[in-house]
């Protein structure tokens, strides 16, 4: 019987504890096919191509430590996976080692080991605070905190939530923390990029529904910055999916607008208390809807790469018009993901707009906002309508915009890569089609049965109640097809009168690099990139401020310190700081040419086939400064392990002695 609990004491220092329940099943099995049809996808996918042992390692200790977070029964727990997880995805966002891959992924385990440090101070304060970070246990505490605490106390249980949000929230993509996102969909692997949207950014979501259901489910005020911080990762995400021209980013910042419709789910879960079943059992289903939404879309979106070794959309116009099967699975995931009825994404999305109207409908204040958030809502549906219409027609409808025939074998008359992709591939993106159209014609076992059995989650649960609502339910209701009729209805509007009218242009001779095709030969219209530099959040805020501003700020605060400290106590000092930084650092350096000149020798040797053993390659042709110059990722994951040890190390010595 459930729930089911597991205690491994003393492991890890403090001991870890794992807890089987309605939810964590659902996601450990949603967790399991992501991971089965990205794989059966992975070995077409690679082909002959070097570093795939490399690949499979990582993806499958990111699988196990992603089940971890999952089945966590405690936030230490959930802590120690989380990690695990960022640094062995951060191998698949770089596996192809290109600059753009290496950038992206720079960002994501910055995003990730901040995220997660944050996360860490809030977990420190709130052990202090309740005495226990188990998760079964937290809401007692913590509500009693709210109804009858100081303010002190107060005061310090929302500067956890707020950490600890921090944290979640930068695995899940939420605004501002979602940068990493869009850049590293894109460079990532098309198998690795549906783990990424599809389970990865799920993890993130789970511990912001431990806070909304167990930490500040007592809190509105918590509910609603939550609330407002959705409808803005909403809009964010969107937006920039609408100019992109961008295959795979397009789908990376519709998961950064999915996760923001998620996230007012959520808000909405904490705001209603307990008329809260449509929002939560929305909320629920929507996570599994978007994984596999993604599974299916990221999927298909590897099998066109394999195909044309191109993800610009002016490169792809036309070159799935004959390829009814890859049509149909692709057709599939943008209908499920706007939200058109029969599709498992309209139930979803239908149940998180019934609890906002429910919301408006039981707040005696500021009904206009909240009318205004309701329209916002739709508007955003019909946004992901648009640029998901966007997609489909550029790729299976319009007609390819030139025939430039090729001699070299296996090319087509488009300049498509001739070769068979084998029917597994296919499959790998079909088992997701499959579950939306199943889900979406019986809407009941959808609602009522994997619905009610994923609310099983730590000491929430719609059973009783929550069912009885449940029954009465009529998701084709007419109200309700008139939600989803306008939100589709702004979806045309927004593709016809702002992408083909302002974001496309009819093609012109001559505009190509090789300008060799007449103008009769030319069709269709050219997606223009009109997205403007100055919104990008990473480029024009986060780096400057990490690289240039703050070090220049603590550089001027330690001139200063040091100005007014006696020369013989600052001499110490920064003698002292030297030689335990020149320890340290010869430490990294050592290590990661030991790494370069053994593991790595297989890349060296191909590079160099003249030379016999990579350790003398190395030693030749490279000098050992320009080795550690290049490795700056991997010196950056040995810091991050080490900062982690120590953390645990701390830790333990806090808590245990």
């Amino acid at each position: 019987m459930l729930p089911v609990e597991l205690d491994l004491n003393g492991l890890v220092g403090l001991g870890m504890s794992f807890r089987i329940d309605g939810f964590r099943i659902v996601y450990a099995a949603v967790t399991l096919i992501m991971w089965l049809c990205s794989t059966m996808l992975s070995p077409e996918y690679f082909g002959a191509s070097k570093g795939k042992a490399r690949y499979y390692i990582f993806s499958f200790l990111t699988m196990f430590a992603t089940l971890g977070v999952f089945m966590s029964g405690d936030l230490y727990t959930t802590f120690v996976f989380f990690e695990i997880m960022s640094f062995t995805s951060y191998i698949l966002v770089v596996h192809t080692k290109k600059e753009e891959a290496v950038r992206a992924g720079s960002t994501y385990l910055a995003v990730a080991v901040i995220g997660g440090l944050v996360m860490l101070m809030g977990l420190f304060m709130l052990y202090n605070l309740t005495g226990t970070l188990r998760i079964t246990q937290l809401k007692e505490h913590c509500d009693r905190i709210l109804e009858s605490g100081s303010p002190r106390e107060v005061g310090t249980l929302a500067a956890c939530a707020v950490t600890i949000l921090f944290g979640f929230a930068a695995k899940a993509g939420m605004f501002p923390l979602h940068v990493w996102l869009p850049k590293a969909h894109p460079v990532a692997p098309a198998p690795a990029s549906a783990l990424l949207s599809g389970v990865l950014t799920k993890c993130g979501i789970f511990g912001i529904l431990i806070l909304v259901m167990e930490i500040m489910a007592g809190s509105e005020r918590f509910g609603i910055v939550l609330y407002i911080f959705g409808f803005i990762t909403m809009f964010a995400g969107a937006l920039p999916a609408l100019f992109s021209t961008d295959l795979k980013k397009t789908l990376a910042c519709s998961s950064v607008s999915q996760i923001g419709f998620i996230i007012v789910g959520a808000s909405l879960t904490l705001l209603l208390g307990e008329e809260c079943t449509l929002a939560a059992t929305g909320t629920l289903l929507y996570m599994v809807n978007h994984s596999m939404f993604k599974l299916c879309l990221f999927l298909s979106a590897g099998i066109i790469y394999m195909k044309t070794h191109s993800l610009d959309l002016n490169k792809l116009r036309g070159f799935g018009r004959d390829k009814v099967f890859l049509k149909t699975i692709f057709l599939i995931g943008a209908l499920g993901i706007s939200g058109v009825p029969l599709f498992s994404g309209y139930i979803s999305k239908t149940l998180i707009h019934e609890g906002l109207v429910e919301y408006i409908h039981l707040t005696s204040s500021g009904k206009v906002i909240l009318s205004i958030s309701e329209w916002l809502f739709l508007l955003c549906g019909g946004m992901t309508a648009a640029y998901m219409t966007k997609l489909f027609i550029a790729i299976f409808v319009e007609k390819p915009a030139e025939k430039a025939h090729s001699s070299e074998s296996g090319i087509d008359s488009h300049g498509h890569n001739d070769m068979k992709i084998r029917f597994i591939s296919y499959l790998s993106a079909l088992i997701p089609a499959c579950v939306i159209v199943f889900f979406g014609l019986l809407p009941n076992l959808f609602i009522k049965g994997l619905g009610v059995f994923m609310s099983r989650f730590n000491n929430f649960s719609l059973e009783g109640e929550g069912e009885e609502v449940l029954e009465h339910l009529s998701i084709f209701s007419l109200e309700n097809l008139k939600g989803a009729a306008i939100s589709l209805t702004f979806g045309a509007i927004i593709y016809i009168f702002f992408i083909r009218r302002f974001l496309t242009q009819k093609a012109v001779s001559g505009r190509r690099e090789a300008g060799t095709i007449p103008q009769s030969e030319e069709k269709g219209r050219v997606y223009l990139q009109k997205w403007p530099i100055w919104l990008d959040i990473e480029e024009v805020i986060y780096r400057p401020l990490l690289i240039n501003i703050l070090p220049s700020i603590f550089g001027a605060l330690c001139r200063f310190v040091a100005g007014t400290v006696p020369r013989f106590i600052a001499g110490t000092v920064l003698k002292l700081s030297k030689v335990i930084a020149g320890f340290f650092g010869g430490l990294f350096d050592k290590i990661v040419v030991f790494t370069r000149e053994n593991a790595f020798k297989d890349l060296i040797m191909k590079e160099h086939p003249g030379l016999k053993k990579a350790k003398d390659n190395i030693r030749r042709v490279q000098d050992k400064d320009e080795i550690i110059s290049s490795s700056i990722s991997a010196n950056l994951l040995f810091i991050c392990a080490g900062l982690c040890l120590t953390i645990l190390f701390l830790f333990y010595l806090l808590f245990l002695k």
